[in-house]
């Protein structure tokens, strides 16, 4: 799939001021570590109603949302362009909810991307370790591109287990 089919929606969200950020296999394909892009994930930071509002001239449905790992507080698919929207990202850990931030890494062609460790943390939760360790390696031989200040906040929250709360900061202490 071709990322400019975004560049109409992204004009939207921008329009109307919601936070929002790629992540998921749209985020790994523009990293180069996927070869294709099943569906493009977008996590906003706004009220459903909102987004129903901003999205109202697509056909847009309703999926289900808060089923274990995953804690958003809703998830609505537009069917053209293959998008989910991500409202309020947030995945539970064996002990609790962990709230994932919409954090940039930065843009491609204007549309705002998802901070890697958000998206490395969430494909942990979420047991994808494949997709979780493409982006550990992407971090590790991509030091510049690490968001220290972001897997600080990360390593403040109680739910994290050792293994990706050990992940987490070998990645801050060997900069």
């Amino acid at each position: 799939m071709n990322h400019q089919v975004l560049f109409p929606i992204v004009k939207l969200l921008e329009a109307n001021q919601i936070t929002y950020a790629l992540g998921g296999s749209g985020l790994l394909y523009y990293l180069k570590l996927i070869d294709s892009v099943n569906d493009w994930d977008i996590t906003v930071e706004c009220s459903k109603d909102t987004l129903t509002e901003v999205i109202k001239r697509y056909d847009w449905v309703e999926q289900r949302s808060g089923d274990y790992p995953f804690a958003s507080q809703f998830r609505l698919s537009v069917d053209s362009p293959r998008i989910d929207f991500i409202g309020h990202f947030a995945l539970y850990s064996e002990s609790e909810l962990i709230p994932l931030p919409v954090s940039t890494l930065g843009e491609w062609d204007g549309i705002k991307l998802s901070s890697l460790e958000v998206w490395y943390a969430a494909y942990y939760l979420m047991g994808r370790k494949e997709r979780a360790n493409l982006i550990l390696s992407y971090l590790k031989t991509n030091k510049e591109k690490i968001n220290v200040h972001l897997i600080n906040n990360l390593l403040k929250k109680d739910g994290l287990n050792n293994e990706l709360r050990q992940e987490l900061t070998l990645l801050i202490h060997k900069l």
